[in-house]
């Protein structure tokens, strides 16, 4: 019976040094910006490839990991982006853009149907106003993001951290299993005497 408590509370006395990964993407008009890391606020290191793939597995490009975990890449079509990120000893990130996170200008043609559609609509007269409108779209868009992106953090990191509820559940159910194997052991020694 000794030994039985010793090692459980061995056991309870070791630290638990598993963590997940966490991360995510989000677009800014065209531009895809996302960030990984993990749950216990390390961020990956700079120069970590990201690659960016469509929902049929072709390439559609591949960028790097900069400072804080950050990464971003700019999409030249309305179509779902699968973004894989390995950092390495089993921690791979799989993350999903929608299509319809996308602006609509993008649209989901190839990029040199997308090319066309561009040329030909510069030949067309714009005014002044709707340059202004989109500049402005996109100068709010950056803005929001800027705002949005320590909440997304503090909310994924707060999803993963263990409550106090959590970790006394646990213990009780530890002690619980414990107590069983007592209870039986004794009733074992009980009925062979």
């Amino acid at each position: 019976m000794r030994k039985t408590l010793l090692l459980v509370l061995t056991l309870m006395a070791c630290p638990a040094f598993a963590h997940n990964i966490v991360g995510g993407v989000y677009a800014i008009g065209s531009l895809i910006e996302g960030e990984v890391g993990f749950s216990d606020g390390i961020m990956a290191q700079a120069g970590v490839p990201v690659i960016i793939t469509d929902g049929k597995g072709n390439k559609l490009g591949e960028v790097q990991v900069e400072e804080e975990g950050l990464f971003s890449f700019e999409a030249t079509r309305q179509i779902d982006h699968h973004f894989s990120i390995d950092l390495g000893s089993g921690h791979v990130l799989n993350t999903l853009l929608p299509a319809d996170e996308l602006p609509d200008s993008l649209g989901g043609s190839t990029p040199t149907e997308t090319a066309a559609t561009v040329s030909s609509a510069n030949t067309s007269a714009v005014s002044l106003n709707d340059v202004d409108s989109v500049a402005l779209q996109q100068m709010i868009e950056r803005a929001v993001s800027k705002q949005v992106k320590p909440l997304r953090k503090e909310l994924q990191a707060y999803k993963e951290k263990a409550s106090l509820q959590d970790i006394l559940g646990g213990i009780g159910y530890i002690f619980g299993l414990c107590g069983i194997g007592i209870w039986l052991r004794q009733r074992k020694s009980e009925s062979q005497s």
